[in-house]
């Protein structure tokens, strides 16, 4: 996601917390959402008219991932409800998308899923970034996929295996010279 804090709907976070907090504590979340004063420097040492923002949620508040959470995993449930269920041929099940606070990928077989996907991230206000955006195929007449990395790790076991045992070698190494 692009600008993530930025992009939160606040009605829309204050309409799905009402689902699962009590009354109370919304109030307090709303009172933290409302009535947000930005100020800007231009410069070091001028300083813009602050303006009122009533947006996102405030940077630097230990709230604000807790609430980003919430909301893209809102995103996410109905993203579930739209898409089919990923096929798997090693007779396992797999999850239609692996999420990594607001890095997701999503997992499908063909590319018209794209389209519901981002219609339903327009409709929470979720930006995806173009630049660390990437299609991955999947084929087992080519390979390329093997040494592809999301999450942290290689998306074939085998190669993630292999990886992992290099890495720690290496640092075992290192280790050991010290």
């Amino acid at each position: 996601m692009s600008a993530a804090f930025d992009t939160i709907n606040r009605s829309q976070i204050l309409d799905i917390l009402k689902t699962i907090i009590k009354e109370d504590e919304l109030r307090i979340i709303r009172c933290l959402l409302s009535n947000t004063e930005i100020n800007t420097k231009i410069n070091r040492s001028s300083k813009a008219m602050p303006f009122m923002s009533n947006v996102g949620t405030p940077q630097g508040d230990s709230l604000s991932p807790v609430l980003f959470t919430i909301y893209l995993e809102n995103a996410l449930r109905e993203i579930r409800t739209t898409l089919p269920e990923p096929n798997s041929s090693y007779g396992r099940e797999i999850p239609s998308e692996i999420a990594y606070a607001d890095d997701v990928d999503f997992i499908g077989h063909d590319y018209a899923n794209i389209a519901k996907i981002q219609e339903t991230l327009e409709k929470y206000q979720l930006k995806v970034n173009t630049d660390k955006t990437e299609f991955t195929l999947l084929l087992k007449s080519e390979e390329d996929w093997k040494k592809v990395k999301k999450v942290g790790s290689l998306i074939d076991d085998n190669e993630d295996i292999e990886r992992r045992k290099q890495l720690s070698s290496t640092a075992l190494s290192r280790l050991n010279n010290l």
